[in-house]
């Protein structure tokens, strides 16, 4: 009886144990299939961010900027969890979010007329300010800035928040 307790007992120990390989955790539950992470932007000049997924949850941010970027880090039906470039964490409706691609500046930096360190420099961006992304590659992110007159140029990737994914 000693010896088939035994032999059980290595049996199941050496047997895989835990979850099946083809389980994952979930980001997103009934949510819209698209990959997360992923950069959208505010649509309203006014948005409140709630602690959880549903009107039944507090506000605990208002955001007072059409086009200011958010990054999705997982969905609940039509609710999504965001983050803030300052790292504010909360959730916002999928109706008041939108897939037009905004990004912060960080730093002080060079709008450059071409994607190279040796361009000449078009206007000098402050942190904080808005900026709409057109596209980027590895290095370089083609901006526009609509202000009294739209202006466009490059700077590096790296400078500007929301646009570390494609």
């Amino acid at each position: 009886m000693k010896s088939i307790f035994l032999t059980l007992l290595l049996v199941i120990f050496f047997s895989q144990t835990g979850l099946p390989e083809s389980y994952m955790p979930k980001d997103k539950i009934n949510g819209s299939g698209l990959k997360i992470p992923k950069v959208v932007s505010l649509k309203n000049s006014l948005t409140f961010m709630r602690s959880g997924p549903g009107r039944k949850y507090p506000v605990i941010f208002e955001i007072r900027q059409k086009g200011y970027p958010l990054k999705i880090t997982a969905e609940f039906n039509n609710w999504r969890k965001v983050v803030t470039s300052d790292k504010l964490t909360g959730w916002i409706h999928t109706q008041l979010l939108s897939s037009f691609r905004t990004g912060i500046i960080l730093d002080t930096i060079l709008l450059k007329k071409t994607p190279s360190d040796k361009s000449e420099a078009k206007a000098k961006l402050l942190p904080k300010l808005i900026v709409n992304i057109i596209r980027c590659d590895l290095k370089w992110c083609k901006i526009e800035i609509i202000k009294e007159k739209t202006h466009s140029g490059w700077i590096k990737k790296k400078s500007v928040w929301g646009a570390l994914l494609k």
